[in-house]
């Protein structure tokens, strides 16, 4: 074996034999308070100015997508009505109800 590893190894159990017990049993000075305002502090994460501008611009497009489905309603579902029959091109019906 090592020996080099086990004196040294045999010096850190006798150092610590000789130390005294631990510190004292309660918390130090003022801890209390600093777990307090910890758990007081307001956690959410804040947006970066990229973000928050991604965001609104999402809301947005969602917005304007709602809006025109609703606006061109009507359209869809006359499209949608009608049962497709085998011989009709669909190309050509989307043109004829586009102008």
């Amino acid at each position: 074996m090592n020996t080099r590893h086990e004196h040294a190894w045999h010096r850190l159990i006798v150092a610590a034999r000789r130390a005294p017990d631990g510190g004292p049993d309660s918390a130090p000075l003022g801890f209390s308070s600093r777990v307090a305002a910890l758990a007081a502090e307001d956690r959410r994460p804040r947006l970066s100015l990229a973000e928050a501008i991604s965001l609104k611009a999402m809301i947005v497009a969602g917005a304007l997508a709602v809006v025109v489905t609703a606006a061109n309603y009507a359209l869809l579902a006359r499209l949608f009505q009608d049962e497709p029959q085998a011989n009709d091109d669909p190309v050509a019906e989307l043109l004829e109800v586009g102008s």
